[in-house]
């Protein structure tokens, strides 16, 4: 994958006027999206692009500043704010503002809902903790902060939840077979395990294993999915981590081949054929697409045989491929 000079001075006019009119979507973003870290630390991210931070610990490489960071006890394991980039409006929720006196709290921030709900266990005093439920485009989630299996958790199936986030090392939170009792009562379409090994380890296979929800989501540290793509139990949509442009296939190819390509958020794409001379072929693309992968069919059959370049445009890449019709 490089990036390619422009063929000619009618080429590079056309294309700058592309690029420009990509610029009015720089702010776009994607579908709503959930990045696990790792322990507990999560991040959500709004299709109208705000970036909402969940108990931070033990990562600071961020792409994304923060909006809103939760957190949702003062464990060092949770709450490492200075991981994280803020905006200058940043609002930070703790579980100190939240549960006053056994009085929780619901904090709204623009279309945001963030509604705290009791969490508690031998190791986490009732008083000092919090879990939360976020409620943004429709969507429900439930982030349990450090828990056992609560009585208060019969009160979470009437909200609806679409995600459960259930922490589950078995020394400091409850374990995997404590947790699958409490997804039973909770209820939510989806039960992903969370903080299943105490710190500083981040994600233990063997416990996932052990947790039986039959609404598991399994989402392993790293991985960034489309809440809204989740259509049934243990099918989840990962999004593309960074832009990118395949190569074709067949390649020679005649008369017709396959191009695919990928797009980490939503971007107006521009995908197009040259000749070695730098003339445009064919446009294939051309329009604004949502964060996935793609694939479109190119057919040469009235073109000669020869080296043509497929192109990809985005409002900050400009990748090309090497392709070859061959009769």
């Amino acid at each position: 994958m490089r990036t390619v000079k422009h063929h000619s001075s009618l080429v590079c006019f056309l294309l700058t006027a592309l690029l420009m009119c990509t610029n009015i979507y720089a702010q776009s973003s994607g579908p709503d999206s959930l990045l696990y870290f790792g322990h507990s630390f999560v991040q959500i991210k709004t299709s109208e692009g705000v970036n909402i931070y969940i108990d931070p610990f033990n990562v600071n490489e961020f792409r994304d500043s923060a909006d809103i960071v939760l957190i949702t006890h003062e464990h060092s394991d949770h709450n490492e704010l200075f991981r994280v980039k803020q905006k200058s409006n940043c609002m930070v929720i703790r579980s100190a503002t939240t549960n006053i006196n056994s009085v929780y709290k619901t904090v709204s921030v623009g279309n945001i809902t963030v509604k705290a709900v009791p969490a508690y266990n031998t190791y986490h005093l009732k008083s000092d903790c919090v879990g939360y439920i976020v409620e943004f485009d429709g969507i429900k989630l439930y982030h349990a902060g450090d828990t056992g299996k609560i009585t208060e958790m019969a009160d979470l199936t009437k909200e609806n939840l679409d995600y459960a986030l259930l922490p589950m090392d078995g020394i400091y939170t409850m374990g995997p077979e404590e947790a699958t009792l409490a997804a039973s009562v909770i209820n939510a379409k989806h039960d992903m395990p969370i903080h299943t090994m105490p710190p500083p380890d981040s994600y233990s296979n063997a416990i996932v294993a052990r947790f039986t929800s039959p609404n598991k989501l399994v989402v392993k540290p790293g991985i960034t999915i489309a809440l809204n793509a989740i259509t049934s139990v243990g099918q989840i949509k990962t999004l593309p981590a960074t832009i990118k442009l395949n190569q074709n296939y067949p390649n020679p190819f005649n008369p017709s081949t396959i191009i695919s390509y990928s797009i980490p958020s939503t971007e107006f794409v521009v995908l197009k054929i040259f000749n070695t001379l730098g003339h445009e072929v064919k446009t294939l693309v051309n329009k604004q697409q949502k964060a996935g992968d793609y694939q479109v069919r190119f057919d040469g059959k009235n073109l000669s045989s020869g080296v043509y370049f497929c192109r990809l445009i985005t409002g900050n890449y400009d990748i090309t491929r090497k392709i070859v019709l061959q009769k």
